[in-house]
């Protein structure tokens, strides 16, 4: 046993500890403590203040705390403040709690406080003052507006770019998406998007196709620049190029993912076009040499025709070469509209066109078709002149029309819409033809426009191909919105009359 164990010794220090004056005792352990501390009266004037008080303050002497208000210490606007909270406490007796506070002092410097005040009350309970106790949270406060910067600079970045970038959490729901992704997504807003999976954003087949690639990311492979086909549920496709990593949390565990997706659809029509021109160039040089070789093998059957003619008398021979002759002519239509379509004659003579009017001339001859289809319209009296040739673009609108009414065996309903869109030099004419037949597959889609294609019983599959061409040779062009069940839309843009 040590000395200071022996009894004696203990009974000794224990009373020098109560001889001890209680105040001294408090404002040593008081002042020992980091946080702000001080004793206002019911004026609002300092009674009492710890050191971390006088520091604050930039005192060193109790003296020259004691008996002073907010308004000798800090900047007006801050005295007022604190002015109004002290009001609250010694006024109605409601405390203070975890009040943020920012400190602007009288040098312009500015610090953030996390306060507390309550009443102070005498042995009645009448309020004499308030204690205050604050900590000061600067550093906390000076990080925090730092991140929130950083988070803004962030959001606003992911927000201007123009690739799709979103995060799902662990059960692949969406929690945050950018513009872009929006976009592309068919919402408007993101609060449309947060909280959804795939599944209620895209149809099955591809939802699921993500869903696989979601959950392979979600176990730790990262899926990198993957084309993926987006297939909104309102029938829009789109193509993206797409990355997808897995989300860490701080202890490295995968919380989600994070995608990136570059809308690659322009580039992605633009190959199939080439790739269609490139095929359409090959049927092309093959079609007009043949073509060539039936004109030089129809025209002597043609002229052989008239010569037999005359040495044949009797009824069954002549309707047999009436018959012959009618087959050799269809040949040779068909060779013409061959050489019309891979670009022979397609120039022929431009001037102004008034497609009002001929946009109603083809609506009239709509109305002549079985009494079951229902023939809507809708041409803008101001429509704007195009150059051009009258009697292709006729030729063009009624082919649309003429396949509009082919879609529809058992009657529907036949739209034409005429308006101007564009503004200077970007000004254009749209003839638009819909119908509510029985429309097409994204793949029937990609070759209504190939040469001697068609799901017709009857025709030569040269009509859509041949007005495309007569379009394009107009500077315009043929867009097309088809779904299965959902009819089809065909629509001329034709730049207007400068």
């Amino acid at each position: 046993m040590t000395d200071s164990d022996k009894p004696e010794n203990f009974k000794r220090e224990s009373g020098a500890f109560q001889k001890l004056d209680e105040g001294d005792l408090m404002r040593t352990l008081i002042d020992l403590i980091p946080d702000i501390i001080s004793v206002k009266d019911v004026e609002g004037k300092n009674v009492w203040v710890n050191h971390a008080k006088l520091n604050e303050l930039g005192l060193r002497d109790f003296k020259d705390a004691i008996g002073k208000s907010s308004f000798d210490f800090f900047d007006p606007a801050t005295a007022e403040g604190f002015e109004r909270d002290s009001d609250q406490v010694i006024q109605a007796g409601q405390p203070v709690i975890d009040r943020h506070e920012k400190i602007v002092q009288r040098d312009g410097s500015t610090r953030w406080h996390l306060t507390t005040k309550i009443p102070w009350r005498d042995s009645g309970g009448k309020i004499i003052g308030l204690f205050s106790i604050s900590r000061d949270i600067t550093k906390r406060v000076e990080i925090e507006i730092k991140l929130e910067q950083e988070r803004n600079l962030l959001r606003t970045l992911i927000d201007n770019l123009p690739d799709c970038i979103y995060a799902k959490d662990a059960q692949t729901r969406k929690i945050m998406a950018n513009p872009a992704d929006l976009r592309n997504l068919g919402c408007k807003t993101e609060a449309e998007a947060i909280g959804k999976t795939d599944f209620d954003l895209f149809p099955k087949e591809i939802a699921e196709a993500f869903f696989a690639d979601d959950q392979s990311v979600l176990k730790g492979q990262s899926v990198i620049n993957r084309e993926e086909k987006a297939v909104l549920k309102t029938g829009e496709t789109h193509w993206l190029l797409t990355s997808k990593i897995p989300w860490r949390d701080a202890n490295g565990s995968i919380i989600g993912l994070i995608g990136i997706g570059r809308d690659v659809t322009d580039k992605k029509n633009l190959e199939a076009q080439i790739a269609q021109a490139q095929r359409m160039e090959s049927i092309g040089r093959l079609a007009v040499g043949v073509a060539h070789d039936l004109n030089n093998t129809l025209a002597p059957i043609l002229m052989s025709i008239d010569l037999l003619r005359q040495k044949i008398h009797d009824d069954e021979g002549l309707k047999i070469m009436a018959a012959i002759e009618g087959s050799a002519k269809r040949g040779a239509d068909i060779i013409k509209e061959m050489l019309l379509w891979f670009g022979r004659g397609l120039i022929g003579e431009r001037a102004p066109v008034n497609l009002r009017q001929l946009a109603s001339e083809i609506a009239q001859s709509a109305e002549t078709f079985d009494k079951a289809i229902k023939v809507e319209k809708q041409i803008a009296p101001d429509l704007w002149p195009v150059i051009g040739n009258p009697a292709q673009l006729h030729q063009v609108l009624m082919n649309l029309v003429t396949n509009a009414r082919d879609a529809m065996p058992s009657g529907g309903t036949l739209t034409i819409n005429a308006f101007n869109t564009g503004t200077g030099k970007e000004r254009f004419v749209i003839v638009e033809v819909k119908d509510t037949g029985a429309g097409m597959t994204p793949e029937l889609l990609d070759r209504i426009f190939e040469p001697f294609f068609t799901t017709k019983d009857v025709g030569h599959g040269l009509g859509l191909s041949t007005a495309q061409s007569i379009v394009k040779s107009h500077g315009g062009v043929i867009e097309t919105e088809s779904q299965p069940g959902q009819g089809s839309t065909f629509r001329v843009r034709l730049p207007a009359q400068a």
